[in-house]
């Protein structure tokens, strides 16, 4: 059985079926790359899996426990953690402050004054961890909203990893990132993977391409086909509806 499945997902927006009987599943360990021009219903089938919106029809299972009836937040306790594709951070609050408030969100400690989190050595703890392994350890007292794009969505994975998900959905997470800040995001999903499964849905292809144990291409809310990195590349429908006729390097 793998650790995350989804098992025909199908959801209806009045006269527009969004998503039509999606099913794929990821492994522990995998990256599975979800991909599809716009308009393929990518982003209804995130907001499915992640429960921000109710399917009329399939399931959502993590680690063999039925996720359908779940509101967002149960989810994420089951271990299903999502960065959404616009980053979301505490703007005006520093990146220590930022990261205090999810570890303490996670522990399940009393909302108290920051002073007084401050004091509490295991979030703390948790925070400069957090800090550490998203490579922003130098910037714990930015103020978060004056840090560079790519280090905003640094910031954004380390508060979804705060929740130490089995499963880590990441929406777009290049988006408007120049060539050395998706180099660098790129090296963080691979070092992710070593404790966690990824469903990763992107549009910049060369970083599918790197990172992906398997794709599934989307197209007009169906599956179109799902297989190896070399078996997407070069399928002919595939190119056809998505990538194209020029071959994309890895």
């Amino acid at each position: 059985m793998s650790l995350f499945e989804v098992d025909g997902l199908r959801k209806n927006f009045g006269a527009l079926r969004a998503t039509d009987d999606v099913s794929l599943t990821v492994d522990a360990g995998q990256i599975h790359a979800l991909i599809g021009p716009n308009g393929a219903g990518k982003s209804t089938l995130v907001n499915l899996i992640s429960g921000l919106i109710a399917p009329d029809a399939g399931r959502v299972r993590l680690d063999g426990v039925d996720l359908t009836p779940l509101p967002m937040h149960a989810r994420v306790r089951a271990g299903l953690s999502r960065c959404f594709q616009i980053t979301s951070i505490f703007r005006q609050s520093t990146v220590m402050e930022n990261l205090l408030l999810a570890a303490q969100a996670h522990a399940g400690s009393s909302l108290r004054f920051l002073g007084e989190r401050n004091r509490e050595a295991a979030l703390r703890a948790t925070a400069d961890e957090l800090a550490a392994r998203v490579g922003l350890s130098h910037a714990l007292d930015r103020i978060a909203g004056t840090l560079p794009h790519g280090a905003q969505r640094q910031l954004d994975v380390a508060l979804a990893l705060a929740a130490r998900p089995k499963l880590l959905l990441l929406d777009e997470p290049m988006a408007g990132m120049g060539p050395e800040d998706s180099q660098q995001m790129t090296a963080l999903i691979h070092e992710l993977q070593r404790d966690m499964a990824i469903l990763l849905i992107e549009h910049d292809m060369k970083a599918v391409f790197e990172l992906a144990d398997r794709i599934s291409v989307l197209v007009y809310g169906r599956v179109l086909v799902a297989g190896s990195v070399d078996e997407i590349r070069g399928h002919p429908q595939v190119q056809a509806v998505y990538l194209g006729t020029e071959e994309v390097d890895a």
